[in-house]
């Protein structure tokens, strides 16, 4: 009987504890699965009007929802698409952050997923459509929307990129091809000569799309998610991202810099163009640096650039060396900025750094050939006015050289120095091109500067 009992004790003993060691096993093995149920991100990936969906700034944001997905153990990721497109590069590399996350990815297409949006709702492992929504017309417009003809290449490219996407979520390619290319035919479904585009009906009859639900409770309950739902929104920054790295948008982002700087330099002391110009770059550069696709080494060799552009002009005589490679970093901080991401239109960069090096050259020859005959340029620029109101001839320390004769210590053009009377000073000639050495007089004072002309002596 004690023995009995003893084994009793010890077997009622050993029960507790193999429960006990048991359940502890249970929550360690099942633990991380029912972490991972905690979370489900709702994204939304919508049009900002006249801007679009599918640009740097959204790319971004899917990119920064799926780390801190992946970083929160989530169950799944919802997309919600509704795009008319955008930029093809943009699109590729958001494309790309969803198909290789670890995360599980559902794109729910409320309304419309065109173009661009195609290639983001095919990323997911699933898809879903709203009852009237529809999708496709997927063809690439490298030259923008008013092209009257796709580029061949770049319809082939995206047409096999679209393929291998849809092979790689067990989705029919040829459908997805017909979306691309106008040349595919598909009996039934398409004729040769037009971009496919499917009703919502039809994309699930054709397995397009997985299913088609009214709104985020139905996507969650076809999708078999039964966790917390945390939306997210892009941040400040990634909207503005969105808007200053819009093409249209850094090319007057652009402009405004180089005529605020170029304005800044040709007059005296620090004031709106300098503000202007400054802002502007900040805006170009910053784009790119909110979006995370660059650091600020861009901003800094064009800085450089900028720098050894205007030493050259107005202080190292002669175009050499320094001219060069001052444009030559400006060039190349211009394409640390705008090349794409190593898939497609590689050379669209390579033509909008020429564009834009060619708007800076513009400008500067504004204000070279054009601004120094203007009179309201020379009554607002360069004839300030002092708080007693004297002119700035009477003001300026150096009245007195007024008529003086010398010659142009560096070129001059415009702007230049010249030696008087064994000193050097600034100097800039009415816009004529005055060479290093020649004979040069005083014809005005604008304050800390000299006009000088070229002397013109009579023949003996």
């Amino acid at each position: 009987m004690g023995c009995s009992s003893g084994w009793l004790r010890k077997s009622a003993s050993g029960t507790v504890q193999a429960a006990v060691t048991t359940g502890v096993m249970v929550v360690f093995l099942f633990a991380p699965a029912l972490a991972l149920a905690g979370t489900i991100f709702w994204a939304s990936l919508k049009d900002i009007p006249g801007i679009g969906a599918v640009e740097w700034g959204m790319a971004s944001f899917v990119q920064r929802v799926l780390k801190e997905a992946e970083e929160e153990r989530a169950e799944a990721v919802v997309f919600e698409i509704d795009t008319l497109g955008g930029r093809v590069d943009a699109m590729l590399f958001a494309k790309d952050a969803i198909f290789r996350s670890p995360v599980k990815t559902i794109a729910f297409v409320n309304s419309k997923a065109w173009s661009a949006g195609v290639f983001l709702a095919l990323a997911c492992e699933r898809i879903f459509i709203a009852p009237d929504g529809s999708i496709g017309a997927s063809e690439p417009r490298s030259g923008g929307e008013d092209t009257e003809k796709p580029d061949p290449k770049a319809v082939s490219a995206i047409r096999a990129h679209i393929e291998a996407l849809a092979e790689a979520r067990g989705r029919d390619p040829q459908i997805f091809a017909g979306m691309v290319d106008r040349e595919v035919e598909i009996p039934g479904v398409k004729e040769q000569g037009t971009l496919l585009t499917l009703s919502a009906q039809r994309a699930l009859e054709l397995t397009v799309v997985d299913g088609i639900a009214r709104g985020q409770k139905e996507v969650l309950e076809r999708a078999g998610l039964r966790g917390e739902v945390v939306t997210v929104d892009p941040s400040w920054s990634e909207t503005l991202a969105r808007v200053v790295t819009y093409p249209a948008v850094v090319s007057i982002l652009l402009f405004l810099a180089f005529l605020g700087i170029f304005l800044e330099i040709m007059t005296p002391g620090f004031g709106v163009p300098g503000i202007v110009g400054i802002v502007s770059l900040l805006f170009v550069f910053g784009g790119r640096y909110l979006a995370g696709l660059s650091g600020w080494e861009p901003l800094l060799l064009f800085l450089v650039g900028m720098l050894l552009l205007i030493l050259e002009i107005f202080v190292i005589p002669g175009f050499g060396v320094t001219g060069v490679l001052g444009i030559a970093a400006m060039g190349g901080s211009l394409y640390l900025l705008l090349r794409t991401t190593e898939q497609l239109f590689s050379l669209n960069a390579i033509f909008e750094t020429l564009w834009y090096l060619a708007l800076a050259g513009g400008v500067l020859l504004l204000f070279l050939l054009f601004l120094p005959y203007n009179p309201l340029w020379r009554q607002l620029g360069l004839r300030e006015q002092s708080p007693k109101g004297e002119s700035a001839l009477e003001a300026s320390p150096y009245a007195g050289l007024l008529g003086k004769e010398g010659r142009a210590k560096t070129v001059l053009r415009p702007a230049g120095m010249v030696e008087i009377e064994g000193k050097v000073y600034d100097a800039m000639s009415r816009g004529e091109f005055i060479a290093a050495g020649e004979a040069v007089v005083v014809d005005e004072v604008r304050g800390n500067v000299l006009v000088v002309r070229r002397e013109r002596r009579s023949a003996s």
